[in-house]
């Protein structure tokens, strides 16, 4: 079983933030690594779909194909 990132020690948070690519994880303190690794709801651009689909599903009816 894994570890949640608030109970990590602040090594551990650090090797995840700079394998992460996280700018400036080398010199952050305890605070500052959780605030980066911790995902919220409603922050951020990854959570947010830039474009809308291509194709909806709902606007093509099914065709059957004949003499089946």
């Amino acid at each position: 079983m894994t570890t949640p990132i608030p109970k990590m020690d602040t090594a551990e948070l650090r090797e995840i933030a700079v394998r992460g690519g996280i700018e400036g994880a080398r010199d952050m303190d305890r605070d500052a690594l959780l605030d980066a690794l911790q995902a919220r709801p409603g922050e951020g651009f990854w959570q947010e779909d830039p474009k809308p689909a291509d194709v909806n599903p709902n606007d093509y009816m099914y065709q059957p194909p004949d003499g089946r």
